[in-house]
């Protein structure tokens, strides 16, 4: 039986993201003022012909999928990349119990998509705070280091949006708030899952030492429809 994580999008956009989707039983977006995210029951070319049908001329889509995809010469290819599926099954602990965190809440977007076009953890957009549970440290007025939660494809949630302004990098603020993420997560009786592009080397070695473990191996795809 196939993994909930095996196809996140598809499956939270049908399960606990299902709220915030759009579409049929063929192809699901999210709300686009959330993010780019859309969802296929499977990658082969028939379905990317339907989700290409769905989109309108310069629409940009996000897609995980289980390995390289046949796409035709309609589609600019933005992002193609490998991606390293993380999942955290126990529970995490971090050193640093002293440093402050905030709950972030609609006031806060200005400096979430300040600090997310800086240092470009992926694409953070207008509402993407909608799909809660995102935290943040404050130097001063400047939010220097953020994370949230995501797609939740039945009984996982994602991780995302981790990032931390590079004048304040080395100090554990990543790595406090992702673990202040997690235990919302687990109180909500989830299973925290994040992803990370493999030769990250730093942030990968931070994630498994607060629990998380390599699960699988995807593609992520930034496409754009443009004729």
């Amino acid at each position: 039986m196939p993994h909930p994580l095996d196809n996140p999008i598809w499956n939270a956009l049908n399960t606990g993201s299902a709220m915030f989707a759009q579409g049929d039983q063929h192809c699901k977006f999210i709300d686009p003022a959330m993010g780019f995210f859309a969802g296929l029951p499977s990658y082969e070319p028939d379905d990317i012909q339907r989700l290409y049908a769905a989109c309108t001329i310069g629409q940009r889509v996000i897609l995980f999928t289980p390995g390289p995809i046949q796409l035709h010469s309609s589609w600019l290819v933005r992002n193609d990349h490998e991606l390293l599926q993380m999942v955290c099954e126990a529970g995490t602990k971090t050193e640093n119990t002293s440093i402050p965190l905030i709950k972030l809440e609609e006031k806060d977007i200005p400096a979430m998509l300040e600090l997310t076009e800086l240092t470009k953890p992926g694409p953070f957009i207008s509402r993407t705070i909608d799909f809660g549970g995102y935290f943040g440290v404050f130097e001063g007025e400047k939010l220097i280091s953020m994370a949230g939660k995501r797609l939740s494809p039945n009984s996982f949630t994602e991780i995302s949006a981790v990032c931390t302004h590079p004048d304040f990098l080395g100090k554990g603020l990543s790595a406090k708030v992702i673990e202040r993420v997690v235990l919302e997560i687990q109180a909500e009786g989830k299973t925290p899952f994040l992803h990370v592009y493999p030769e990250n080397t730093p942030a990968v070695k931070v994630y498994r030492k607060l629990g998380f473990e390599s699960r699988k191996s995807l593609r992520v795809y930034m496409l754009e429809k443009v004729f």
